[in-house]
């Protein structure tokens, strides 16, 4: 499956993403979808992964926005402390 049969290229703008393999790149394209997509995208990243893959991705990214953060922490039941972002997000 390539991933531009699911998103729209402009999500991967940066990369090629004819290269990406939704496997190999799979916290690589979460958290793209989750701070770049719309809710319509993060849908198919929950169709395409498992809630504990998405989980774990926002746990572990850096580059989430407050507004990201935020909506991952309650949208996911994540606790905020558990989630890499500074400290002035929450």
């Amino acid at each position: 499956m390539k991933i531009t049969e699911l998103f729209k290229k402009s999500l991967f703008w940066d990369v090629n993403p004819e290269i990406l393999d939704w496997k190999e790149n799979s916290r690589f394209i979460i958290e793209r979808v989750l701070v770049r997509g719309g809710m319509e995208d993060v849908k198919k990243i929950m169709d395409l992964y498992t809630r504990d893959q998405i989980i774990d991705a926002a746990k572990k990214s850096r580059n989430l926005d407050a507004i990201t953060h935020n909506f991952c922490a309650n949208y996911f039941n994540i606790p905020k402390a558990e989630m890499h972002a500074p400290s002035q997000y929450y």
